[in-house]
């Protein structure tokens, strides 16, 4: 029976370390975006303008996939939009055109091994840690059952 809740730990770990980190690399507004790839794009100040009907007013950041793209637009299924105001808002389904010139910046995202070599390590360390604390723990209890009497 305790060699079955023993495998838990470590296929949670295993778990954890598929789902790997991600992280938004930079790009030129010019790069070639290929495949479905998640994608921010920073808009300029013309293109929170001319976007303002599809995306709502002063929208400055799109992030969504990215469903086809050439040399001068970006069609973009939106999941979420930051305005200046700092808040973020969930799109349901709306795909947008973003004209490459009304792009500032854009960002996409990649696979990182540095980031999901130290989300392993750290579970890892977390877990190693968790199973020498219940090893070496102290219950307050002496072997004979009988409490131990604290020190004044």
């Amino acid at each position: 029976m305790a060699g079955r809740f023993a495998t838990i730990p470590v296929l949670l770990l295993t778990a954890w370390s598929l789902v790997g980190c991600y992280a938004l690399v930079p790009v030129t507004t010019a790069t070639p975006v290929t495949g479905q790839r998640t994608v921010r794009v920073v808009l300029t100040a013309a293109g929170t303008v001319s976007l303002r009907q599809a995306l709502g007013s002063d929208v400055k950041e799109i992030e969504g996939i990215v469903a086809r793209s050439n040399a001068d637009t970006l069609i973009v299924a939106v999941a979420e939009t930051l305005t200046g105001a700092n808040q973020r808002f969930v799109s349901h389904g709306d795909t947008v055109a973003v004209a490459r010139q009304l792009v500032d910046s854009m960002s996409v995202q990649q696979y990182s091994r540095k980031r999901t070599v130290g989300l392993v390590l750290g579970i890892a360390l977390l877990l190693v840690l968790s199973i020498v604390g219940i090893t070496t723990g102290t219950s307050g209890v002496s072997g004979t059952g009988q409490p131990v009497p604290l020190q004044p």
